[in-house]
């Protein structure tokens, strides 16, 4: 049966390395068997989860043994490695998930790798990507590119890119990016029926980072100013708020709403959806180890199909959908404003504009009647959806011509709330104190 031989494919994870493994799931049942029987001597081809050919160069690159896996999660004396337990436990726990749970580090990383990660095997602060790279000048690893190039010349924290495509990023050099720790990670097999982007938030739980905020591919940091976002995470989610924050999303998608008659309105729905507790959140979340639990639970109610907090997830077709869903269901109340726009534009359409900044459209900004009457607060930090590498490029050319000289010696005001430019946060707080969001 598959339930069998998942767990046949399961209890070999544990045992052989990535690049030295059958799928079982591709083996009869007696070849499987016999598999497990001689892991410790068969080499055999690297193949992910559902069958699917992983030649080259990750097979190359990944190193033979998990940094973290099912079996190696300990429940030990820190806060965070506790939190990382608790978590596995709940995706562990469906053996089918044992093989998701493994994540190798880029021998070519291993120095960067020293550098990042305490003695522990924990990254205090970090940005953490998740891409699949499938094949030579992948679109999505050419972007990852430019976001590491943008996150090397603006941030002090170091990004983690965890790889769960077939091929190892050929354009993340370790001497270029001594910044940059890349990892390795199964993709989901094509039978579990589920988006690649729930990657993201395996990407949380196997990145081991302490403090951390995901960047999607097509995004590019843009401003120096987003080291605050993980300044402010650290702050703002604990012990007592242990649930992920996200960047308001430009749609109101609150059903409860839909005689506003705006522009943004695009209701979602879904079976016994949860009243809202606060606006439709973009899938940018950042978080802190005690919010490890939640990602955890809400991904294998997800992976496994079931009901969570009374929510039946098997329909809810993305991560986004899932985490708001998930924050309203346990009655979150943060999020972070804005901080991303659509495209690279804004740098030279709206930030640097002489003889004043231009604000950018529509008046009030992306507004609703329920939580944002006089619209979202901004920060232009970072840029988001920009599929086009030459136009990435042309937004770090533009921030290195001289007078801007990547921020050296001018910092524009980044913050925008009703028609008006800030230097800080508090500014904006301090122009409307009901703003709902924070920064």
């Amino acid at each position: 049966s598959v339930p069998a031989m998942a767990n046949i494919e399961a209890a070999t994870a544990r045992s052989v390395p990535w690049c030295r493994r059958t799928s079982a799931l591709t083996l009869g049942v007696a070849v499987a068997a016999q598999l497990v029987a001689t892991a410790s001597s068969t080499k055999l081809a690297l193949r992910g989860h559902d069958g699917q050919d992983a030649q080259g160069e990750v097979c190359q690159f990944a190193a033979s043994e998990p940094l973290t896996s099912c079996s190696s999660v300990l429940d030990g004396e820190t806060k965070w490695s506790a939190k990382l337990h608790e978590s596995f436990k709940a995706l562990c726990d469906d053996k089918h998930n044992w093989p998701y749970m493994e994540v190798f580090l880029d021998k070519r990383f291993e120095r960067s790798y020293q550098k990042v990660y305490g003695s522990d095997g924990w990254a205090d602060a970090a940005w953490v990507n998740y891409v699949a790279v499938t094949k030579k000048q992948d679109l999505y690893g050419n972007l990852t590119e430019r976001l590491a190039e943008s996150v090397h010349r603006f941030s002090k924290h170091p990004i983690v890119v965890v790889n769960f495509g077939i091929e190892a990023p050929a354009t993340l050099d370790p001497e270029r990016f001594p910044n940059l720790v890349l990892l390795h990670a199964r993709p989901f097999a094509k039978s579990d029926h589920i988006s690649f982007n729930f990657n993201k938030l395996r990407a949380i739980l196997l990145a081991k980072v302490k403090v951390g905020a995901s960047l999607d591919s097509d995004m590019v940091l843009l401003h120096p100013g987003g080291d605050q976002l993980l300044a402010r995470t650290e702050q703002e989610i604990t012990e007592a708020y242990p649930f992920p924050m996200m960047p308001t999303h430009f749609l109101d998608r609150d059903a409860r709403d839909k005689d506003y008659h705006k522009g943004n309105f695009f209701a979602y729905h879904c079976k016994d959806c949860p009243t809202p507790t606060m606006r439709w959140g973009q899938a940018q979340p950042t978080w802190t180890y005690w919010s490890m639990p939640f990602v955890s639970r809400w991904l294998a109610a997800k992976m496994a199909g079931r009901t969570e907090h009374g929510v039946p997830t098997d329909d809810i077709g993305e991560d986004e959908d899932l985490l708001n869903v998930a924050l309203w269901a346990e009655g979150a109340s943060k999020a972070w404003c804005a901080f991303q726009t659509g495209g690279v534009n804004f740098l030279w359409e709206n930030v640097f504009v002489q003889p004043a900044q231009h604000a950018p459209g529509p008046y009030p900004y992306y507004d609703d009647p329920r939580y944002y009457p006089n619209g979202v607060p901004v920060a232009f930090w970072f840029g988001h959806a920009e599929k086009d590498p030459l136009k990435v490029d042309k937004s770090l050319a533009f921030l290195a011509e001289p007078g801007r000289d990547n921020f050296k010696t001018n910092v524009p005001n980044a913050f925008f709330h009703n028609m008006t430019f800030y230097k800080t946060f508090e500014e904006v707080k301090a122009a409307d104190p009901n703003v709902r969001c924070t920064l």
